[in-house]
């Protein structure tokens, strides 16, 4: 049986400050151990890798090309890598699937191995108090105004609205990690009830670990803070620490 990895939430944004050098660091130093593991089998980005993710027509963001070149080494060396939308992955057009390689999925994915189910999903909305966010996507993921912010915005002017964006999300979308934990753990739950083994979540940057009768609910944490990671071994599912230094 082959390693699984998941993580989420790195947000890789567009500063070069000391904290998201090192950062990035340690994503790049992370990726590469997943690459040299002779037992990985896949990875999964459960959203939000990026702080933002947009792909014009002819253009796509530069600013983390030595990840987009880790993970395309990942998929090279055999290791399925595969990517689920987060709230800040906007649009992807063709590039990461044709040009990296990366399985992209919206929303969430669900896969079967050696008879057990994994539920994987950013997780963005779940909560019953993230109405501001539910009421944002609808606007910001109609395919209108896709069209638009693709046809009439050029990138340079996109960039320079997505770093306005993204502080104004933060500030409007407050992420109340200890309350909504626990929405999210009954989200896994009513999930167990549906027939799945494993759940596997993000968004909240709040990396824990839940078990009910054998099945597991694991949210990955983010690499902002935590640095954590979650690993199948194909009989456990399990709560990694990378690095427990961070900057944020």
């Amino acid at each position: 049986m082959k390693n699984i990895y998941f993580f989420s939430d790195a947000h890789l944004g567009f500063k070069e400050d000391q904290c998201e050098i090192a950062k990035r660091k340690k994503l790049l130093a992370f990726l590469d151990y997943v690459k040299n593991d002779e037992n990985a089998g896949a990875l999964y980005v459960v959203g939000d890798l990026f702080d933002f993710w947009f792909e014009w027509y002819h253009v796509i963001p530069r600013y983390w090309f030595p990840v987009l070149y880790r993970l395309r080494q990942l998929k090279e060396s055999g290791v399925q890598v595969n990517f689920i939308t987060g709230n800040h992955d906007f649009y992807f057009g063709a590039y990461l699937e044709k040009e990296i390689g990366v399985t992209c999925y919206k929303e969430y994915c669900e896969l079967e191995v050696d008879c057990k189910r994994f539920f994987v999903a950013h997780g963005d909305g779940y909560a019953r108090e993230d109405r501001g966010y539910r009421f944002l996507k609808k606007i910001i993921r109609n395919p209108f105004s896709i069209f638009l912010y693709k046809t009439f915005i050029s990138a340079d002017l996109g960039m320079q609205f997505a770093r306005c964006f993204s502080t104004t999300s933060r500030r409007l979308v407050k992420i109340e990690k200890h309350a909504w934990a626990g929405e999210y753990y009954k989200f896994a739950r009513e999930k167990f009830a549906e027939g799945f083994d494993y759940v596997v979540l993000g968004h909240i940057h709040f990396p824990m670990k839940e078990e009910q009768d054998g099945k597991v609910y694991v949210n990955c944490g983010d690499w902002m803070v935590h640095f954590t990671y979650a690993k199948y071994d194909g009989n456990t599912l399990t709560l990694e620490q990378w690095d427990k230094t961070g900057c944020f």
